[in-house]
């Protein structure tokens, strides 16, 4: 039946949720609001996933970001802020770009904004042919071809060129995205993300995006989190009406019988250890590639407050950027305190991340012209895996089709950015559509 032992505690809810990030917070507080009892566990000894917080008086008086940063001013933003009395403000990016190859030092121009703007007007204008896209990955049979169309052909049979100094930059995460699938580039660059760019974004008003997980973990309780703790097994089959999840945390376990459960994290098969998967399960995930993101607040002195600097491929025709390397150094509202991010088609460890940086510094430092002290790291965030994808040929074959119909399979329902994109809100609105659609139904 159970994995449970003689000694380990148990608990009873009507949802097991693992992973408390975007979207098992999310779900975790609707799921509250909704009259129904609910535990988060998550490794992190704190909520928030991605979202990421600095902050030390001692160094600066204002919060900084470096993982989730703006959110699209959507309803459900604002309908969950409002949630926790979380008032928002209007938020832009408004510091200079200056684009570079940071392995040559050679500098991109910028295409002329009214040849630019016109491409990506083109672009929306393609986005706008996929309703479906909106939210989730409901793809229809058979899956249009230019949605699994090598996106560099894409570009060049819609003239989207001019827009590759703009889009690419915002895409780079995505790593050599001119060979991925359309499907990809459309749901990372979406609508809601692109009007954000041209209109602006929202933030607390507290500079603070973590504010908002401090008060999800007030309101779950202690009762509603196990935190810090790890599946170590997990039973979806011993019993109709239950599954069974036992975590660690130290040398103590505990393990939640729960009515269903909401996996939240990415599906690697790296990420779901200690899962009882199924062959389905296995197969479908098994699929995936992904890449590895990383994330650093760095202090930097001598630097311009107000300028970022993007690593551009001058050599590649699409300007990618040679990889493992830091995409963008970032400001930040505090002076001297920038965002590096940096990716890699491998795994890496957090002196190989910061020598990496470290490293993509001195072409920042030769290009600006500043002899700056060495660089000091402050925090460094991890959010491997990132963008799970699978070919063209498994997305025609009805990928994610398969991958949808896991949905309330053995009493367990998913969410995460996999199942939708990288942005927190369409993060949200997948989740909210998942629990009226499925979860709720099942229980």
């Amino acid at each position: 039946m159970s994995t449970t032992t003689s000694t380990s505690p148990m608990l009873t809810r009507d949802v097991c949720i693992i992973g408390g990030g975007a979207a098992g917070t999310y779900a975790a507080i609707r799921l509250q609001q909704l009259g129904k009892s609910v535990v988060v566990i998550d490794h992190k000894p704190r909520l928030g996933g991605q979202t990421t917080t600095y902050t030390n008086p001692a160094i600066t008086p204002l919060p900084v970001e470096y993982g989730v940063t703006y959110y699209q001013n959507m309803s459900i933003v604002q309908d969950f802020f409002g949630h926790f009395n979380i008032p928002l403000t209007y938020s832009a990016f408004d510091y200079k770009i200056d684009m570079f190859d940071f392995v040559t030092g050679t500098a991109i121009s910028a295409t002329a904004e009214a040849e630019s703007n016109a491409a990506m007007d083109r672009y929306i204008a393609q986005l706008k042919e996929y309703p479906y896209l909106r939210v989730g990955l409901d793809l229809p049979d058979p899956v249009p071809e230019d949605l699994v169309m090598p996106f560099g052909y894409f570009v060049h049979k819609y003239d989207l060129e001019a827009g590759v100094g703009d889009l690419g930059g915002s895409i780079d995460p995505l790593g050599n995205w001119p060979d991925l699938p359309t499907l990809y580039v459309m749901k990372y660059a979406n609508l809601d993300v692109l009007e954000g760019d041209r209109t602006g974004f929202v933030r607390p008003k507290s500079r603070n995006n973590s504010e908002l997980y401090g008060d999800a973990e007030k309101e779950l309780g202690v009762e509603g989190l196990l935190l810090g703790s790890k599946v170590v097994s997990m039973d979806r089959d011993g019993s109709a009406d239950w599954v069974y999840v036992t975590v660690r945390k130290g040398e103590e376990e505990t393990t939640v019988q729960a009515k269903s459960l909401v996996v939240a994290v990415q599906p690697s098969l790296n990420s779901l250890k200690g899962f009882d998967l199924g062959v389905k399960e296995k197969t479908l995930f098994g699929q995936f590639k992904n890449l590895f993101f990383y994330t650093a607040l760095v202090r930097v002195k001598g630097l311009p407050d107000r300028t970022c600097y993007m690593n551009r491929g001058a050599n590649d025709p699409f300007l990618i950027p040679k990889l493992p390397g830091m995409l963008v150094l970032k400001p930040t509202e505090a002076s001297e305190l920038k965002v590096a991010n940096y990716l890699s088609t491998n795994a890496l460890s957090e002196e190989e991340v910061k020598q990496g940086m470290l490293h993509d510094m001195e072409s920042i430092r030769r290009r600006a012209k500043v002899d700056f002290p060495d660089p000091e790291f402050l925090a460094i965030g991890d959010h491997s895996p990132y963008q799970l994808t699978v070919p063209a040929e498994a997305i025609e074959n009805g990928f994610y089709r398969d991958l949808n119909s896991l949905q309330g399979e053995r009493r367990t329902f998913y969410t995460a950015a996999t199942w939708e994109s990288h942005s927190t809100p369409q993060i949200w609105e997948f989740t909210e559509q998942m629990l009226q659609s499925h979860l709720l139904k099942s229980l």
